[in-house]
């Protein structure tokens, strides 16, 4: 997937237009709360059917559409909405009853989706299909509100963590074992650092508060700390958060993290790393794959999950994008039948894997031609965690937001951790209540 990285004018849009939608009480004129039926029979009648997708993710979204297209008398229509106007023109469409058939979405939007009451409930449908269980479980999370599930999987992604194996080697690292806990990839980054000629240990987007998100809250998670309550308002001021900032600030300090991080606002991420100059970078499995080396790397790599601080203690974040039948489409059976298909086994085996592409379903088998690129992103994504939040975008991907201020002046400017985190429950609280 394209790293998550929104702008503050975009966050700042999406909040607003959300927050008008939700305060009109309407999505089309639909609760959201009804539940299609289980009795609904997927139809293949040859309808026209319209999907609005974000972009970054062409390359899987066109592709699954086209196999749709290829082997189905019903014909899904792409539009590609731009990232800066998806959310103002998902709102004006609610608002009009002009939504398309179906919608693909960032997974962290979707707990807007389902709060406007724009998608219909699935739940039933999923589970007669015997697609629920076996589907991406961030994704799906995403999607749930008071137990009903409004959404499905159709970009899967994870976050991990890429290691340049051939300076692993001249450091004198194992480079087939990977660091598993803060402090080895903190002797780790360290030792590549001291190699000199201009390499450094260890790199994130620090600039990038969407992708910062994505990396470095899997860090908390390892220890078993969730950021978002229940009610959707966040938890920063604990001792694992704390401590996670911590972690990261130590290797800005020891020189480990180069001053570029500071203001990479994730779109030069992948060059840096492809440059070789790097040991280890936190980052998105596909973009991986699909962005930082090509099909012929110039260094060997690795990856790995991102850790905690014990050994065994590890957590991912699930990207990607969450497909969704519009409470107003015309076609709710010709819709559910390319959903049904989109989560089937079938999908995942001859479609996704052969693009090649993470599949929607975690109970398929990739095959091992793929390589590590492909397992260990596969393996995590059952793992996978998310924020599930309505104020999101307003406490994490804005770049004027409180998790990025917190996550700068500690790591980069050298506040007191407990310090930072007290100021940013602050800050969200004032947004949150």
């Amino acid at each position: 997937m394209k790293r998550p990285n929104r702008s503050t004018a975009v966050a700042l849009t999406a909040a607003a237009a959300i927050s008008s939608l939700l305060l009109s009480g309407c999505a089309g004129g639909g609760s959201g709360t009804a539940a299609a039926s289980g009795d609904l029979e997927a139809a293949d009648s040859g309808a026209e059917l319209t999907l609005w997708v974000r972009p970054g993710n062409e390359a899987v979204t066109d592709a699954v559409v086209e196999a749709y297209n290829d082997t189905h008398e019903n014909q899904v229509a792409i539009t590609h909405v731009p990232a800066d106007q998806y959310v103002t023109k998902f709102a004006a469409a609610a608002q009009s009853g002009s939504l398309p058939d179906i919608l693909a979405a960032d997974l962290v939007f979707m707990p807007q989706i389902v709060e406007t009451g724009a998608a219909m409930d699935l739940t039933e449908l999923l589970e007669e299909s015997g697609a629920a269980g076996n589907l991406s479980p961030a994704h799906i999370q995403a999607s749930t509100k008071d137990g009903h599930v409004y959404g499905v999987p159709y970009v899967a992604d994870t976050s991990l963590y890429v290691y340049n194996k051939d300076l692993f080697r001249q450091a004198g690292l194992d480079p087939e074992n990977p660091p598993t806990t803060w402090a080895g990839i903190q002797e780790a980054a360290a030792k590549v650092t001291a190699l000199g000629d201009g390499n450094h240990g260890f790199y994130l987007s620090g600039g990038a508060p969407g992708s910062l998100a994505y990396d470095f809250t899997p860090t908390i998670w390892a220890q078993g700390t969730e950021v978002v309550n229940e009610d959707g308002s966040f938890d920063w001021d604990n001792q694992a958060t704390q401590d996670a900032l911590a972690f990261m600030q130590a290797m800005y300090e020891n020189g480990d993290i180069p001053d570029t991080s500071k203001t990479d606002t994730g779109d030069g991420f992948f060059s840096v790393f492809a440059s070789g100059k790097i040991g280890i970078a936190f980052a998105g499995g596909n973009g991986v794959n699909t962005a930082t080396l090509g099909t012929d790397p110039v260094f060997e790599f690795g990856l790995a999950p991102i850790p905690g601080p014990e050994d065994g203690q590890f957590a991912t974040f699930s990207g990607g994008d969450v497909a969704a039948i519009t409470n107003t489409t015309k076609h709710p059976a010709e819709a559910w039948d390319f959903i049904q298909w989109l989560t089937s086994a079938e999908a995942s085996e001859d479609v996704y894997a052969n693009l090649p592409a993470l599949p929607p379903r975690t109970d398929v088998t990739l095959p091992a031609s793929l390589g590590e690129q492909f397992a260990v992103p596969a393996e995590l994504v059952k793992e996978g965690q998310t924020y599930v939040s309505p104020f999101y975008n307003e406490v994490v991907a804005s770049a004027q937001g409180p998790f990025l201020e917190m996550f700068q002046s500690v790591v980069f400017n050298g506040a007191d951790p407990a310090e930072a985190t007290k100021q940013a429950q602050e800050a969200s609280d004032a947004i949150t209540e």
